[in-house]
Order: C-alpha cells, then sequence, then structure tokens
C-alpha cells in the first residue's frame, strides 16, 4: 500500500511538472520577442488614399494586360515587410479619412471628422510635431487640398475637417519644411486675381514668404517648380491646383506625385540631421467614390510612381531608411469580379479611357446639358463622345436603354445630390449619366462595386527599411504610428 501511495505521488508531482512545464512554453509561444530597435534617419511614409488590396490588384491587373501578361506588380509588392492593417474610428466601425489619418500620425483613436484631436477636443501630437522636436526635417505632399483630411492631421489641429480655412492657417503656422500639393484657395487673399476661399482677407502665402519660405502658387508655375534646384535649409509651399491637384488619367499642366516626392526628398535629405516626410495619393479615393475604375487605376500607377522615388532613395541610403506603404481605408468595396461576367475579365479595354468621370462631367457633358433639354436630348447624340472619351463601341440595345434614361434624369433636373434612396443606389450622388457610362465600362471589364463610401476591410501595409519587420502581421493603424515614432527614435511618453 505505502508503495503504491508513493507511486502515486510521484506521479502526480510529474504531472504537476509537466503542467507547469507545458503552461511556461505556451505563455512563452504567446508572448511576442523583444526586438531590437533599429533607428531610421530618414523616414518617408506614403498613404494611399481608399487604397487597399482590390485597388492594387486592380492597378496590377490592368497593368499586367497592357504588358500580356496576367499581372504586373506595383513596386512596394517586392517590400520584404508586409501586413494587413484594420481602420475602424472610435465612434464608427468604417471610418473617414480623419479619424484613420489622425490614427495613423498620433496613435490614437478619434471620432470621424477630427483632425488630430480626440474625442474632447484636446490636440493630439503628430509624427510630424515629434520629428521637429529631434530637429528632423519635415514634409507634407498630397494631390489634394493640402488641408484636405489626411495631410491636415500631421501638421494642424481642428475638432472639424471641414474647417479649411483655420486648417489652412495652422499649416502655415506648423514650420513644416516643404508642403506641397492643391488648395491654394484656402491660402491666399482675393488680391492674387486666383480663385479663394478665404473671407478675412488674410493671404496666408504672403505670411509664409515673411516667414522666408519660398512659394509656388498655382498651375502657372509648373514649369518654375520643375526646374528649382532645392538647396539645404530653404522652407518651400508649392500649391499647384485650386482644389484637388487634377488626376493622373487627365494629363493637367501641373506637377505629378512623383515630381512633387522627387523635389521633397531633394530638400529635405539635405538637412544633416535627418527627415520625416509624409506623402498622399489623395486621389485615388476620390475615383472610388465615383466607382471610375480606370480613374482609380491611373492615381494608383501615379502613386506607385512616387513610391518608386522614395524606393530609389532608399537604395542609396540603405541602412538609414524606413520607408513604409499603407492607406487609410478602402473606397467604394471595389471587387475583381463581376456577376454578367462570370469568371472572365478583360482590364484592357479600361485603357481606352482617356477622361476622368470628373472632366468629362463637367467639360463635354456640361455643354452638351447646356445646350438642350429632356426632350431633345438622345443618347445617339453622345455615341461619338463616349466611343473617343470611354472606348464604349458596338453599345448593345440595354446599354443605350441604360444610358438613355440616366440621360433623361441628368437633363429632366433630378439634382445630383438626390436624396432619394434609389436614385443614390444608382448613382452615388453624381452625375446619372456619367455615372452609367462608367457602369457599362466597369461591367464590360468585369469590376465590381458595392458603395459610393468607404468600407471596413483592412488595408495592406508594406515596409521596407530599418525597422520594417515591426510591420509585418496583422495589426491596428494605430501601430503604424507606434512603430515609426520607436523607428524614430521618439519619445512619446
Amino acid at each position: 500500500m505505502k508503495k503504491l501511495t508513493m507511486t502515486l505521488v510521484l506521479l502526480m508531482m510529474l504531472f504537476s511538472s509537466f503542467l507547469i512545464t507545458a503552461e511556461g512554453v505556451q505563455e512563452q509561444a504567446m508572448a511576442p520577442a523583444a526586438v531590437q530597435q533599429e533607428q531610421a534617419k530618414y523616414v518617408i511614409l506614403l498613404i494611399g488614399d481608399g487604397m487597399s488590396t482590390a485597388q492594387i490588384a486592380a492597378a496590377e491587373a490592368y497593368l499586367g494586360a497592357q504588358r500580356g501578361v496576367m499581372t504586373s506588380p506595383m513596386s512596394f509588392q517586392s517590400f520584404t515587410a508586409q501586413g494587413l492593417t484594420t481602420t475602424y474610428a472610435s465612434d464608427r466601425f468604417i471610418t473617414d479619412s480623419a479619424a484613420a489619418g489622425t490614427a495613423i500620425a498620433t496613435g490614437s483613436k478619434t471620432y470621424c471628422g477630427a483632425i488630430s484631436v480626440d474625442e474632447s477636443g484636446t490636440p493630439l501630437k503628430t509624427l510630424v510635431e515629434y520629428a521637429q522636436d529631434l530637429d528632423l526635417a519635415t514634409g507634407i505632399v498630397s494631390t489634394t487640398r493640402i488641408t484636405h483630411a489626411t495631410p491636415a492631421v500631421f501638421a494642424s489641429h481642428n475638432v472639424s475637417r471641414n474647417e479649411e480655412n483655420d486648417i489652412a492657417a495652422d499649416m502655415a503656422d506648423s514650420g513644416v519644411d516643404y508642403i506641397a500639393g492643391g488648395g491654394y484657395r484656402n491660402f491666399i487673399g482675393a488680391d492674387r486675381g486666383l480663385k479663394t476661399k478665404r473671407t478675412d482677407g488674410v493671404d496666408l502665402i504672403s505670411e509664409m514668404e515673411r516667414q522666408g519660405y519660398r512659394s509656388f502658387v498655382s498651375e502657372s508655375m509648373t514649369d518654375t517648380f520643375r526646374s528649382w534646384n532645392p538647396r539645404a535649409g530653404e522652407k518651400v509651399v508649392a500649391l499647384m491646383g485650386a482644389s484637388h491637384l487634377d488626376y493622373a488619367i487627365d494629363e493637367a499642366h501641373q506637377p505629378t506625385l512623383a515630381e512633387l516626392t522627387a523635389k521633397g526628398i531633394d530638400l529635405l535629405s539635405k538637412d544633416k540631421d535627418g527627415f520625416f516626410l509624409m506623402v498622399e495619393g489623395g486621389r485615388i479615393d476620390h475615383a472610388c467614390h465615383a466607382n471610375d475604375g480606370m480613374t482609380s487605376i491611373g492615381d494608383t500607377l501615379a502613386f506607385d510612381e512616387a513610391v518608386q522615388v522614395a524606393a530609389a532613395f532608399y537604395q542609396q541610403h540603405p541602412n538609414e531608411t524606413l520607408v513604409v506603404v499603407t492607406g487609410d481605408h478602402e473606397t467604394g468595396g471595389l471587387t475583381l469580379g463581376f456577376a454578367g461576367t462570370k469568371y472572365e475579365s478583360a482590364y484592357g479595354m479600361l485603357g481606352d479611357q482617356s477622361i476622368s468621370y470628373e472632366n468629362y462631367t463637367y467639360g463635354e457633358f456640361a455643354a452638351y446639358k447646356a445646350a438642350h433639354t429632356v426632350q431633345d436630348a438622345a443618347v445617339t447624340d453622345l455615341i461619338p463622345s463616349l466611343e473617343s472619351n470611354f472606348g464604349l463601341y458596338d453599345m448593345s440595345e440595354s446599354e443605350i436603354a441604360l444610358l438613355q434614361s440616366a440621360l433623361e434624369r441628368s437633363l429632366g433636373g433630378e439634382v445630383v445630390k438626390s436624396t432619394f434612396a434609389d436614385d443614390y443606389l444608382l448613382y452615388g450622388g453624381y452625375e446619372p449619366f456619367v455615372m452609367e457610362v462608367t457602369h457599362i465600362l466597369n461591367r464590360r471589364a468585369g469590376l465590381g462595386w458595392t458603395s459610393y463610401s468607404h468600407t471596413a476591410v483592412p488595408i495592406a501595409t508594406f515596409a521596407i527599411g530599418q525597422g520594417s519587420d515591426a510591420f509585418m502581421g496583422y495589426y491596428d493603424n494605430t501601430d503604424i504610428f507606434t512603430n515609426i515614432s520607436a523607428i524614430m527614435g521618439v519619445d512619446t511618453l
């Protein structure tokens, strides 16, 4: 009996020891290993607004079709670290650019519409402001108005993204070394003879010039900007459009996103302490809101060209540079597949589109609307225009019927911003006829859309360079701030 008892005791001790050891192994496996954080002197963060995996894949499929292959990857697909990032706001599962941008810029969740303030309106310190504390040069670049949500969150604080004149004043006083994009209308006074949104008579560009900034204002200075050779210590504001810069597909006489990025890197890299630069491809989002597949692809490819500029700088300084590519949210609910084409795709035909929905809406179609009424408007009048601008040849009877119905809605005084649910589902608040044009082209190519707004699907994040391993895995958008700030050597406590 004593031997049996002793045996049972020994077995229980061994079993207990096994459990303890197993628990220890489990806890060790669940806890991430501490990683020695690498320091980066140069940090370039590129944000494709509205860009998730579908937008990337669509651009790659289109590019592949143009090159005679199935798909042709974006440059950042080769980055060594890749992950997926959640985007929700503090007050809504589907975020907006202000809340998502604030999460990336400050590491804090906030409500939709907030510009780097918390839910009580208290300012949150941004990556740009932390970089300035470290005496780094700083830059903000966007194809949108520079006062638009994503660029705004890096250098201003406001309870509402709509207060763009106030945001402009913040940015003018931010000390950021390089500010480039669109939106001069929120910075200039009426005496310049250019379009302005300011009613207070203040010319912020003049104030910035008095602070030592060199300025480039409006498309008319594009050639001057292109010939400018940055010098160490310069501060520059380059606002090349009244509102957003034009879509890449429309080939306006404005600097491209890649050109704006290259000039920024050239200037900021002359600072001996290093730099932080945020670059936004902002109009991918706008094209996706309008479900304009080819225009979205065009701006995604233009964004990738800016990434290539950043990657080239990384190649020159591989031991000192971090490049991060991400999105703020997905827009449009884009999917690569349409029920009507089943398993077929024809992305190559999108290349026949040579104009954005926006340019066509306010150009040729606006002229047609002005000259016609609902009684005398006919799709047959517009077929040559649809063929030359969108490649819509050999339209079926059903396609023509859809276009005729939409044309009558447009000419019949049905307001673009219709509040009727059915109209919104059909046209999303855009010009009915132009939306039907893009819908037909999308369906033919095999692109599907579920929304005219944002969605909550995770976005893809890519990184290369110093500390880039931190961006592997599945994580929240606030972690982008956490990782970048640590790699920059920021003390956020």
